[in-house]
C-alpha cells in the first residue's frame, strides 16, 4: 500500500515538472513587457536612418510594447528625416517621441511622426523652416507635416505653422513668425502628452513602470550606412563605375572592369532604402546593362547591345539613387569624375583592337615621311618646258619632272621655254624665257 502511494507521488512529482517546464517560460513571455529606446542626436543623416530601422526592426522581432524615439536635434537632410518618418509611420508597435532638449527643423518631424509626444523641462519643438525657404520648398515640406501630424492624431494647423510664418499661430506666433513652442506651450495645445527627463519617466506615463528597457545607439555599421548615402560618397561610386566600364571597353575582354562595376553597384543598392521588390528590378537593370554591355564587346560592330546596356546602365544608377532631380545632380558629377579617372588611368592600360575603332590612335607626322602638302620651293628660278597650253593653268617640264604650273598672265603655247618666277606652297608661278642672246 505504502509503495503504491510513492510512485502515485513520483509520478505527480514527475507531471508538475514537466507541465512547469513547458508553460512557465511561455507563461512569464507573455507576462514580462519590454521598451525599446532609439537615441536620435546630432545632425539628422543617414547614420539614424539606419539606426531607427535597425531598432524598429529589433523591437519588432523582440514583440516590444513600445518604442521610444529620444530627440535632441537642430535639424539635418530633410531626405534622412522622411525616411525616419516613414519607418515610424510602417511599424505597428506604439512611438513616442521623447524631446530632451530640442526638436528642431528635421526633428520636429520626426516627433510628429510618433503617436505620442513628451517633452522635458526646458526643451522646445518647432522651427521648420526649410533652407532656402522657396514657395515650392515651404508648400513640399508644408504638406509633409501636415499629412504627418494628421496622421497620428496631432493638430495638422500647429504643424504648419512650424513650417510655412505667413500665417504664424494665434497666441504663439504672430503672422510673419515661424512656430517654435516650449514644452509648457506644447501641453496647452495638446502637441504634448506629458513631461518627462527619462524614457523610463516617459514609459511611467504610459503604464510601462514594469518594462524591461533596451536602447540603441548608432554604431559603425550605422555610421557606416550613413556614410555611404552621402550625396558626394555616391556621386564618387556612379564616377568609380562608369570610369570600370569605360575601362572595360579599352581593355575589351579582360572582365575586370565590369566585375568592379558590378560590386560598386552592389555597395549602393545595399545602402540605399529601397524595398526588395524594387531592388530586384535595379538588380536586373544594372546587371542587365552590364551584360549587354559585355555581348557589345565579344560582338563588335551591332551597336544594338551597346546602346541599350548603357540606357538600362544609367536607368538602373538613376533608381538606386532615388529617381529625383539630385539624382540627376549625382549622375552628372559621377560622369565628370569617370571621365577624369579615364584619363588619368586609361594611358597607362592597354589598348584593345575595339578602342582602336573609336578612338584615333596613329599621327601622321614629319618624321613618319608625312607632310601637309608637297614642298615646290625647290623649282624657284629653274627653267623648263610647257607640255600642255597654260591656260592659265597647265603642266610644264622640268628636267624629267612634270610639274603643274600657272602662267602669271595670259595663255603660254605648248613647247614654249619658261621659268618659274614664284612658287606659293603648291602654286608653281611660270613665265616666257624672254628672247635673248
Amino acid at each position: 500500500m505504502r509503495f503504491a502511494v510513492a510512485i502515485r507521488f513520483f509520478v505527480c512529482i514527475v507531471c508538475f515538472c514537466l507541465t512547469a517546464a513547458v508553460t512557465g517560460p511561455a507563461a512569464w513571455a507573455q507576462e514580462a513587457e519590454s521598451a525599446r529606446v532609439i537615441s536620435i542626436s546630432g545632425e539628422i543623416d543617414g547614420s539614424q536612418a539606419a539606426l531607427v530601422q535597425r531598432g524598429i526592426s529589433q523591437a519588432e522581432e523582440n514583440g516590444d510594447k513600445a518604442i521610444v524615439v529620444r530627440i535632441n536635434t537642430q535639424g539635418g537632410r530633410v531626405d534622412s528625416a522622411l525616411r525616419i518618418r516613414d519607418l515610424l509611420r510602417e511599424t505597428s508597435i506604439p512611438t513616442i517621441a521623447l524631446v530632451t532638449s530640442r526638436a528642431w527643423s528635421a526633428g520636429a518631424l520626426i516627433a510628429i511622426a510618433c503617436r505620442h509626444i513628451v517633452m522635458a523641462p526646458g526643451s522646445s519643438i518647432g522651427a521648420a523652416e526649410p533652407i532656402p525657404a522657396t514657395e515650392k520648398n515651404i508648400a513640399a515640406l508644408k504638406s509633409e507635416f501636415s499629412t504627418t501630424a494628421a496622421d497620428n492624431g496631432h493638430n495638422p494647423r500647429i504643424a504648419e505653422a512650424m513650417v510655412d510664418k505667413k500665417d504664424g499661430l494665434p497666441g504663439y506666433a504672430d503672422a510673419g513668425e515661424i512656430l517654435a513652442l516650449t514644452d509648457v506651450q506644447a501641453r496647452e495645445l495638446n502637441l504634448s502628452e506629458g513631461t518627462a527627463d527619462t524614457a523610463e519617466e516617459a514609459l511611467h506615463l504610459f503604464s510601462l513602470d514594469d518594462a524591461t528597457v533596451y536602447y540603441e545607439d548608432r554604431n559603425w555599421k550605422d555610421e557606416t550606412l550613413g556614410m555611404l548615402q552621402n550625396e558626394y560618397v555616391r556621386m564618387l561610386f556612379v564616377g568609380l563605375i562608369l570610369a570600370a566600364v569605360l575601362i572595360e571597353i579599352k581593355t575589351a575582354g579582360i572582365g575586370v572592369g565590369l566585375v568592379t562595376a558590378c560590386l560598386l553597384g552592389g555597395v549602393m543598392l545595399i545602402s540605399g532604402d529601397g524595398t526588395l521588390a524594387d531592388d530586384l528590378k535595379v538588380i536586373g537593370a544594372f546587371i542587365g546593362g552590364l551584360v549587354l554591355i559585355a555581348l557589345e564587346l565579344v560582338t563588335p560592330g551591332i551597336g544594338i547591345f551597346g546602346v541599350a546596356g548603357i540606357l538600362l546602365l544609367f536607368g538602373s544608377l538613376f533608381w538606386m539613387l532615388g529617381a529625383t532631380v539630385q539624382a540627376l545632380y549625382i549622375l552628372a558629377g559621377g560622369i565628370v569624375i569617370a571621365v577624369i579617372l579615364f584619363y588619368i588611368l586609361g594611358r597607362h592600360l592597354p589598348k584593345s583592337w575595339l578602342f582602336a575603332k573609336v578612338a584615333l590612335t596613329t599621327r601622321s607626322t614629319k618624321e613618319k615621311g608625312y607632310t601637309s602638302q608637297e614642298d615646290k620651293s625647290k623649282y624657284l628660278f629653274q627653267r623648263g618646258t610647257t607640255i600642255t597650253i597654260l591656260r592659265p593653268a597647265g603642266t610644264i617640264r622640268i628636267g624629267k619632272e612634270r610639274v603643274d604650273a600657272v602662267s602669271s598672265g595670259g595663255f603660254i603655247d605648248r613647247d614654249v621655254a619658261v621659268r618659274v618666277i614664284k612658287v606659293e606652297g603648291a602654286r608653281v608661278v611660270v613665265e616666257p624665257v624672254p628672247p635673248g642672246p
